[in-house]
């Protein structure tokens, strides 16, 4: 958990330093896969706010992976949250959380974002499940966009997880995803890799492919 603390404030150093750029109010909706050489990823991120209020909104990200050999995906982690504004960029989340494993639970936590032109950050600290099982979880994405003229823009992000129970502090789940590409309007493409990690014995797995994402609903 240090390790994203630490990751975290370096992240917000770099925000603040970019104060020059536009406010984008509402990201699109995106949709991602990946190819990789172990199996096949995907992730769908919303975050919206609602048409008729400025202060309510709906943030979620799932993610289901599988390898080749599966026929059916084992690994799958699903959020769905309503959020609430308390200040401007940082918003409470409450909503449910799911993996085959856990099954559904409740979570609740905070979300910061900020949405550039050619930046977005999102942090969410969050706790799951309110009971001697619950987990402490952060959750960290940045992406950045150069415009590199009309129609095209370089592409990059880093995103990660991590997550520990509370009780006795050990590692429950985690994961780093890195992309590199190019946009043509609403699509991007390039090269990825994953780097998954379960349980308190940090049992890893890697997926190294490419990548394809359309944004959505902007």
């Amino acid at each position: 958990m240090k390790k994203t603390l630490f990751f975290t404030a370096g992240l917000i150093s770099m925000l603040f330093n970019s104060q020059t750029h536009m406010q984008v109010s509402n990201p699109p909706v995106v949709f991602e896969a990946l190819a990789g050489n172990t199996g096949f990823a995907s992730q769908m991120t919303v975050n919206k706010g609602f048409e008729d209020s400025k202060k309510l909104g709906f943030f979620s990200v799932a993610n289901i992976s599988s390898k080749w050999s599966e026929d059916h995906s084992k690994d799958a982690m699903i959020q769905a949250n309503i959020t609430f504004e308390v200040i401007k960029n940082i918003r409470l989340l409450g909503g449910s959380h799911y993996t085959p494993t856990t099954g559904l639970r409740p979570t609740a936590g905070l979300i910061y974002s900020r949405n550039f032109n050619g930046f977005l950050l999102i942090i969410n600290p969050r706790f799951i499940g309110f009971s001697k099982s619950s987990i402490a979880e952060g959750f960290v994405m940045m992406e950045y966009k150069p415009k590199i003229s009309e129609n095209w823009k370089g592409y990059s992000r880093i995103q990660g997880l991590y997550s520990e129970t509370i009780k006795d502090g050990e590692h429950a789940r985690s994961y780093l995803m890195l992309r590199i590409g190019m946009s043509y309007k609403s699509i991007t493409f390039g090269a990825g890799a994953n780097f998954d990690s379960y349980g308190p014995f940090k049992e890893s797995k890697q997926n190294y492919g490419i990548f394809a994402a359309a944004r959505l609903f902007n």
